[in-house]
C-alpha cells in the first residue's frame, strides 16, 4: 500500500533520528485507523524539492495566507488604519522606559501593549526589535514584560524565565508585549453561557469560524499591524526583527514568521510540532486550529517558510504536551528544507532540561548571531 507523503515523510523522519516511536496516546484501533485515514490530508503545499524554493514559498504563502483568514481580513480592513495610542513612560531600574500603549488593530478591537525601550547611550540609536506574543496565560503581556499584579505572580514568572521582555530589553532589544486576542483577559469575546466550555480562546473561535476567519489569521493581522507600526518608531532599526513567544505564543511566532518575511529571527517556545502524531492526536489547543491544514502541509512546512531566515525550535524535555520524537522528526524536516535554501545553519532545534516554559540562556546566542552587525 502506498504511504501518504505526509506520514511516510513523519515517520521515515522519526525512523532517522534513531529514537523508539512510542505512541503519544493510545486510541482504540478503530479510532486510530479512522483518525489515520481523515487525517492525512491531500498535503498540496508540502514541499517535495521538485522546484525552485523560492516557486514553492510563494505559492504555499499564498495558500496559507488565504487558508487562515488573513486574505480575508485584508480585503475586509483594507481601507481601515489601526491608531495607536502611546501611554505615559516609566523608568524602569535605570536601565529602560516602559509605557503601556494601546492599538486599534480593526474597528472595536484594541489590544494593550507594552513598549519597552533601553536607555540609550546618546545620540538616535536604533536597537532591534523584539516582538513577543503571550499564550495562555491571562496576565501574559504583564508576564512577559516583568510587571507582576503580586508577589506570587512575581515568583512564578521569574521562577520559569517567562519575564522575556524585560530579559530581552536589558539585552539591548525595544521589546513589543501585545496582549494576544483570545487569550489575555482584555482582549476576549465573553462565552455567557458557558456554551464554549467557559474557554475565551474557544469561544474566539467558535465566532472567527462562523466568520470565515480563525483565531491564527487574526493574531496574525494584530502581529503585523504592529510591525507596521513599529518599523516607524525611531529606537527600532526594522532590518532587525526578532519574534519569540512560549505556547500559544510559539503558535503566533511560527505563523506570523511564515506569513511576513520582515521577522529576521524566529523562536517558537514550546510549540513546534506536527499538527498531529502518527496515531492521530492534536497537539495543539483549539484556537490554533486551522480547517484543512492537512491539505495545504504541515507545520515542517510552515517552518520551512521562514528559511532561509533564521528559525530556532525551543523545547522541554518534560513538557507532557508534545511528544519529543515527533518534535525531532518534525525538526528533521525543516532542516531538509533549510539545505534545500541553502541555509542549514540558520535552522536549530534545542531542548531544556524542564517543561512548558521558555528558555532564554538556549535563545540569545541563536538571536544575537542572527541580528549581529
Amino acid at each position: 500500500m502506498k504511504v501518504p507523503l505526509c506520514v511516510g515523510l513523519l515517520v521515515g523522519a522519526l525512523l532517522a533520528t534513531g529514537q523508539e516511536i512510542r505512541p503519544f496516546v493510545k486510541y482504540p484501533e478503530e479510532t486510530r485507523q479512522y483518525l489515520k485515514r481523515i487525517q492525512q490530508g491531500e498535503q498540496r503545499h508540502a514541499f517535495k524539492g521538485d522546484r525552485a524554493i523560492g516557486e514553492w514559498q510563494n505559492k504555499a504563502r499564498s495558500a496559507l495566507v488565504k487558508m487562515t483568514g488573513l486574505e480575508r481580513m485584508r480585503r475586509e480592513l483594507a481601507s481601515f488604519r489601526p491608531v495607536v495610542t502611546e501611554g505615559k513612560i516609566t523608568e524602569v531600574d535605570g536601565a529602560y522606559y516602559r509605557s503601556l500603549c494601546k492599538i486599534e488593530t480593526e474597528p472595536g478591537i484594541s489590544l494593550p501593549f507594552y513598549l519597552l525601550v533601553p536607555k540609550s547611550t546618546g545620540g538616535k540609536q536604533r536597537f532591534p526589535l523584539f516582538l513577543c506574543p503571550h499564550g495562555h496565560d491571562s496576565l501574559g503581556l504583564h508576564s512577559y514584560a516583568g510587571v507582576y499584579r503580586d508577589n506570587a505572580h512575581r515568583e512564578k514568572i521569574l521562577g520559569r524565565q517567562g519575564n522575556i521582555a524585560d530579559l530581552a530589553v536589558r539585552r539591548g532589544f525595544v521589546a513589543v508585549v501585545p496582549a494576544t486576542r483570545g487569550l489575555a483577559d482584555e482582549v476576549v469575546v465573553p462565552d455567557p453561557k458557558g456554551r464554549h466550555g467557559s474557554r475565551p480562546c474557544r469561544a474566539q473561535l467558535m465566532h472567527c469560524l462562523v466568520a470565515g476567519r480563525t483565531p491564527v489569521g487574526e493574531r496574525v493581522w494584530d502581529m503585523q499591524c504592529l510591525l507596521n507600526w513599529a518599523e516607524s518608531h525611531p529606537a527600532v532599526d526594522k532590518s532587525r526583527i526578532v519574534m519569540s513567544g512560549n505556547s500559544g505564543g510559539g503558535v503566533v511566532t511560527a505563523y506570523t514568521a511564515a506569513v511576513d518575511e520582515r521577522v529576521s529571527v524566529a523562536v517558537p517556545s514550546c510549540s513546534f510540532t506536527s499538527v498531529v502524531s502518527p496515531d492521530g492526536f492534536i497537539f495543539h489547543c483549539d484556537c490554533c486550529m486551522v480547517p484543512g491544514l492537512r491539505d495545504w502541509g504541515d507545520w515542517s512546512d510552515l517552518g520551512g517558510l521562514v528559511a532561509p531566515r533564521r528559525l530556532l525550535l525551543i523545547h522541554g524535555v518534560k513538557d507532557g504536551l508534545h511528544s519529543r520524537e515527533v518534535v525531532e522528526a518534525t525538526a528533521a524536516l525543516v532542516e531538509r528544507i533549510f539545505i534545500a535554501a541553502g541555509a542549514a545553519d540558520h535552522f536549530d532545534l534545542r531542548w531544556g532540561q524542564e517543561g512548558h516554559r521558555f528558555y532564554p540562556d538556549l535563545m540569545w546566542s541563536f538571536i544575537e548571531e542572527g541580528i549581529e552587525r
